[in-house]
């Protein structure tokens, strides 16, 4: 999706953007900024919203490890993928006090060219541990969500689809109008708007949930 679509789509909403009189309240550059900000609150509230899959190299004999620095939250580690072009066996969970249970010292285990296991920790979402520490050069394809960096230009593609514009829109509708603290009128739209963003994100929740393919239409998840 190009930026231009959202920004001058505010800015008509806004009634900013007459011709001849384009951005005279609201700048292009400052709808911008509210854009990035959109994205990257909807990425905080839905990793799913720009979620990648790319093969990454641990930290050698670590048990610790850490997303690419452009990461907002760690997601799952997939499959071993050797020199990052080959792939390997699968990585699957395991919740840490299971593995604390089976073998208190795995921390301390001989380093190995295969990863079996990952542990996750919701509280610390940037942070994941595998098991056994991985040997030098070891990649493994990781899934996480990625931080939108900041949109430089009208004429700039974003890396969020389509779905997620009406979510964007209207935060970057609350962001505009509260700009002017002074004006009690602007605030109340503002207000209106932040709102409806979650509301809109929270139907686009429930729909995903509906229509995934991991979901049982007897009631519940698959397994």
């Amino acid at each position: 999706m190009n930026a231009s679509e959202l920004v001058v789509k505010v800015a008509r909403d806004l009634g900013d953007y007459e011709s001849g009189h384009e951005f005279a309240r609201w700048k292009a550059a400052d709808l911008l900024e509210y854009l990035t900000d959109a994205m990257r609150v909807v990425v905080l509230l839905r990793p799913d919203a720009n979620a990648v899959t790319v093969p990454v190299l641990l930290a050698t004999g670590s048990t610790r490890q850490t997303i690419p620095p452009d990461g907002a939250r760690f997601l799952c580690l997939v499959r071993n993928m050797g020199d990052g072009q080959t792939p390997g066996l699968p990585i699957t969970p395991i919740k840490r006090e299971d593995l604390d249970a089976a073998n208190q010292g795995w921390h301390d285990d001989a380093f190995s060219a295969v990863v079996d296991h990952y542990v996750y920790d919701d509280a610390v979402p940037t942070v994941f541990y595998v098991s056994p520490p991985p040997a030098a050069g070891l990649y493994v394809d990781l899934s996480y969500a990625r931080l939108p960096q900041p949109v430089p230009a009208l004429d700039s593609e974003i890396p969020l689809s389509g779905i997620w514009s009406e979510p964007l829109r209207e935060y970057m509708m609350y962001r505009a109008y509260t700009r002017n603290d002074s004006s009690a009128d602007d605030l109340g739209k503002g207000e209106r708007h932040l709102s409806r963003f979650f509301t809109v994100l929270g139907e686009e929740s429930k729909a995903k949930l509906v229509f995934s393919p991991n979901f049982n239409r007897d009631g519940g998840q698959t397994r």
